[in-house]
């Protein structure tokens, strides 16, 4: 019985061990045919069966017979949010191309200035030379960072003006409560030299002011020196979609001369009209532009010119009559600015020519000058600050290439 037992026994041994081979040479051939798992990933090798949950406050422990844990993901990294009234904001991030970066808007303006504009000019048809000199007190009226209030001001300046023929100046009040206009004031007391054929002036509206009569009178000495007030109100209205630009500046003109006894109308080298003594004169001047990013702006100009006659700028007995009628000229215009650091005393530089060609005037036209002669023009404009402080701007107004050649 013994005997049997243990055979029996040795029999059940070798059937377990036939067994667990069996479930080995299985697991390797399932093994060969899954593809390899991949790193960070244990298999489960434990045995077969439902794994129980842990409890709550079960320790978790490193036993293989654990379920699959998947290796984590690489954590994205997301920009940290500042919360908080007192909260800094993070930098913005600009917008560069090559060597040039994207111009941002510009800080408001500071509230109190110290300006200036300056102009040098030459003209033809009539010949002209000019150097215009203005500055003063500026204050800001506005204080928002945007296109329509950067420049909204009211300016409280000093105006001067020389010629090879006169000479003057006096107060000027500017008032620009948006971009979009602009409303000033001027007095100028100037004084005439007596030079050039300066000053030439006539018994009636009726005279011949041509450039031929005026150069006659002039060889027979009959120009003069003589003191003039002049009141100068002014009116500009301009806007701007995308690049094109559109500007109308209209402007009257008051007179007081002390001139020749008997004379009542005097020529003005500055307009090129017959003006009234006492009496008023305007220009409107209308100019359409397209403007690059680069600095030049091509354009064109209306130039509209008139002069007001009454009754006492006639002779006795002349019928008043407007002989000299409105005067126009258009053309193309061409300005290139250099620079533009508004924080600087030295801010855009620019050079303006302007040709213009005359339909309609009572001598250049063909009557005294050939209608093919332009009224031409070329000048150079600056301004600035008179005690810049650039700590108090601080937008970049225009490409770093640009500004570094500014400094040289």
């Amino acid at each position: 019985m013994a005997t049997r037992r243990e055979g029996g026994r040795g029999l059940e041994r070798a059937a377990a061990l036939l067994g667990l081979l069996a479930i080995a040479c299985a697991s390797a051939r399932a093994s060969a045919a899954e593809p390899a798992a991949p790193s960070g990933v244990r298999t489960y090798t434990g045995p077969e069966g439902p794994i129980a949950a842990p409890s709550p406050s079960a320790e978790l422990a490193p036993d293989p017979a654990a379920a699959i844990e998947p290796a984590p993901e690489p954590a994205i990294e997301r920009p940290a949010t500042i919360e908080g009234p007192g909260a800094v904001p993070l930098p913005s991030v600009e917008k560069v191309e090559g060597d040039r970066e994207e111009a941002r808007p510009l800080d408001p303006r500071p509230r109190h200035r110290w300006i200036y504009n300056n102009l040098i000019g030459a003209r033809y048809n009539p010949l002209g030379l000019i150097n215009e000199l203005t500055l003063g007190y500026r204050y800001q009226l506005v204080d928002k960072n945007s296109i329509l209030f950067n420049e909204s001001f009211i300016a409280v300046q000093a105006h001067a003006v020389l010629t090879p023929a006169y000479a003057g100046g006096g107060p000027k009040l500017d008032i620009q409560p948006a971009a979009v206009l602009n409303l000033s004031v001027a007095y100028d007391c100037i004084g005439y030299f007596g030079a050039l054929g300066s000053l030439q002036s006539f018994p009636s509206a009726t005279a011949d002011w041509s450039d031929t009569r005026v150069k006659e009178l002039a060889n027979l000495g009959l120009n003069y020196g003589a003191l003039t007030h002049t009141v100068t109100l002014s009116g500009l209205l301009q806007g701007k979609v995308k690049n094109v630009a559109v500007r109308d500046n209209v402007k009257f003109y008051w007179s007081d001369f002390v001139l020749r006894e008997g004379d009542r109308v005097f020529y003005s080298q500055t307009l090129d009209m017959l003006l009234s003594d006492r009496g008023w004169a305007t220009t409107n001047d209308l100019d359409v532009l397209y403007l690059f990013d680069f600095g030049l702006t091509l354009g064109a100009r209306y130039t509209y010119t008139y002069a007001f006659y009454d009754e006492q700028h006639f002779a006795p007995g002349e019928e008043v009559v407007n002989v000299v009628g409105p005067t126009h000229r258009v053309g193309p215009a061409i300005i290139y600015t250099f620079s533009k650091r508004p924080d600087r005393r030295f801010d855009e530089p620019s050079l303006i020519i302007l040709s213009q060609w005359w339909a309609k005037h009572p001598y250049r036209t063909g009557q005294d000058v050939h209608a093919a002669i332009p009224y031409f023009v070329v000048a150079f404009t600056f301004k600035g600050d008179l005690f810049p402080d650039p700590a108090r701007w601080h937008a970049k107004t225009q490409p770093r290439e640009r500004r570094r050649r500014s400094r040289r």
